[in-house]
């Protein structure tokens, strides 16, 4: 497909267009079903162009996936930094920034292709194991042995298990991908809920 008046666009400009393209195709088609032709369509580009900026389909993803987790991660992770900061802090801190910038928001979609899809493309779960599933579970590490540590934790075994964490959040996709329109979960109440049962009150006792 020709370019419309083969305009001249900044290559930063020009790679934001085709990510916003490839997101809007697999929201709708799923990874599978989308080409690389349908990103280049509606992109308004023509397909060679999308190849000058992403050599395969599982870079899009890549980038698309990395652009959603990278900012949490490193929010979550400058905040790591300041031990004085009690553990359910940061842990609300990170479902907090879940809820916006995933949940209530299309990205949502994006991690929804990665629990039905991901099997049959290695590649791309392979990538959200090692740049992101690991560099989370590297900070609740800290977070929860420094917790365990002060007596936080009203189950210190949780410091093993750092993937309990990720628990409701992972939950709470999968509701709104099979459930949500049969009953409405409450997402800010089942993140609430959750850190009672991993944390002991602020001045309190198990």
């Amino acid at each position: 497909m020709a370019e419309k008046k083969r305009e001249k666009r900044d290559p930063e400009q020009r790679r934001a267009e085709i990510l916003a393209a490839a997101f809007a195709c697999f929201a709708e088609r799923g990874f599978a079903a989308t080409r690389m032709e349908d990103v280049a369509t509606r992109a308004r580009i023509a397909k060679g162009t999308v190849y000058l900026h992403f050599p395969d389909k599982e870079r899009l993803f890549i980038e698309l996936v990395s652009g959603i987790a990278s900012p949490i991660l490193g929010e979550v992770g400058s905040v790591v930094l300041n031990e004085t900061i009690p553990a359910r802090s940061v842990v609300s801190m990170f479902y907090s920034l879940f809820k916006r910038q995933v949940l209530e928001t299309e990205r949502r979609h994006l991690l929804r292709l990665i629990l039905a899809e991901g099997p049959m493309f290695p590649v791309v779960t392979e990538f959200y194991y090692r740049e992101i599933i690991t560099k989370g579970l590297s900070i609740l590490r800290t977070v929860l042995a420094r917790a365990a540590a002060r007596g936080e934790l009203r189950n210190p075994a949780v410091a093993d298990v750092p993937q309990l964490v990720m628990a409701p959040a992972l939950m709470s996709i999968v509701w709104a991908t099979l459930f949500e329109g049969y009953e409405h979960l409450d997402t800010e109440k089942l993140f609430d809920a959750f850190l009672d049962t991993l944390f002991v009150a602020e001045g309190g006792t198990i």
